[in-house]
């Protein structure tokens, strides 16, 4: 069998695909759902995607409210927005020429997103990029979401790569607090989630514009 080279895991939303996803709505149902549970979701506003469900528990506990109650609140509506952002979702050009290319080499490449996992079999079927990667993780796996490191660390051990040898991409702010929690080099693709001077402050290892330009940054690291 063929060693693995090096080790890629890849962020989905503004990732793979564009963002697409309507925060603005969901928050509105979640908190109008909190507050149908006698919870007052004013603490929450403001609050990034990922630490939403974190910080409602905490609210819930306050009020003595179960907290898989709040969590099947929140992730049905995250769920119903997943399937809304699906619907407008395209795949960025050059993704699948990078796949093909690295999967060609013989590299480990993994998926891990935010996004539950009844949207992402869909996403997975739809764009046709199921074949690519030997672990998905969604929000539905068992492990806290990006930013925390859960996910990665469980792909060292799958894949049984070093950290020197592994790179996360991704988009966002919870993309590279992840990895750099990790110990991974970290590449961002500008446009997504976080605005591009935001992302330059943290000082990713790479960024670039698009996978052209992402596949002249590991052509690179080839060398």
């Amino acid at each position: 069998m063929r060693e693995k080279k090096l080790g890629f895991i890849f962020d989905f939303t503004g990732t793979l695909v564009g963002v697409e996803w309507n925060t603005k709505a969901a928050l509105r149902e979640i908190f109008t759902g909190l507050k149908a549970l006698g919870i007052d979701p004013t603490p929450l506003e403001g609050s990034r995607y990922s630490f939403l469900l974190d910080k409602a528990k905490e609210l819930a506990a306050e009020r003595d409210v179960e907290e898989k109650v709040v969590s099947d609140l929140i992730f049905s509506i995250f769920d119903k927005y997943d399937f809304d952002a699906l619907s407008r979702w395209k795949l960025k050009g050059g993704a699948k020429e990078l796949l093909d290319w690295l999967k060609a080499g013989g590299h480990f490449l993994a998926l891990v997103t935010n996004v539950g996992q009844r949207a992402m079999d869909e996403a997975l079927r739809k764009f046709g990029l199921k074949r690519y990667f030997e672990v998905v993780i969604t929000r539905d796996s068992g492990f806290p979401m990006k930013p925390s490191p859960q996910s990665l660390r469980h792909i060292f051990e799958v894949s049984g790569l070093p950290t020197q040898r592994m790179i996360f991409i991704g988009d966002s702010l919870d993309d590279l607090r992840a990895a750099r929690a990790a110990g991974l080099k970290v590449a961002i693709i500008t446009g997504g989630e976080d605005d591009q001077e935001t992302i330059r402050r943290c000082r990713p290892d790479f960024m670039v514009k698009d996978f052209y330009q992402m596949r002249e940054v590991i052509a690179d690291l080839f060398k």
